[in-house]
């Protein structure tokens, strides 16, 4: 998946931004471009999410965060 990222990119190396790319990819899947969100979702999904980042971040013990990403949920 970084390789293709960095190809379509014209690169002609991969970098660490592909790497995370991937990563995002694989982890969280393809996001959907033309999923309409409500302002209000997109506040409430925020709120959620920032809660589950502090609680990790104020939880002795628990795993070092290496990047947040709030995303809407899809409903379907």
């Amino acid at each position: 998946m970084s390789i293709l990222n960095a190809v379509k990119n014209k690169k002609k190396k991969t970098t660490e931004d592909d790497f995370n790319f991937a990563l995002d990819r694989i982890s969280m899947g393809i996001g959907r471009k033309n999923l309409f969100v409500s302002d209000k979702e997109k506040l409430v999904t925020a709120y959620h999410e920032g809660g589950h980042t502090l609680i990790s971040l104020l939880t002795e013990g628990s795993l070092t965060l290496n990047k947040v990403t709030i995303l809407p949920v899809i409903k379907e």
